[in-house]
């Protein structure tokens, strides 16, 4: 049994999910990870905080490597 309470609309979509994603291509999706990452990046550094810059940002740089997104320059 699963801890919480799943609509009928979400169950739905968790079967959906992993065939939509299947259709996008790996370029796009590897520039759109990007973008989404570059976004988190410069959230953390316009922060002013030191704490985010030592945890985020090595997490970022892990997840660009594990998962192959390159950084992409901006267009």
């Amino acid at each position: 049994m699963t801890p919480f309470f799943l609509t009928p609309a979400t169950q739905v979509v968790n079967l959906l999910m992993p065939t939509l994603l299947s259709l996008i291509p790996d370029d796009v999706m590897q520039r759109g990870l990007d973008k989404l990452l570059d976004v988190i990046e410069e959230a953390v550094a316009a922060s002013g905080s030191q704490i985010d810059d030592a945890l985020v940002l090595p997490l970022i740089a892990g997840l660009r490597a594990k998962f192959d997104i390159p950084e992409f320059a901006d267009e």
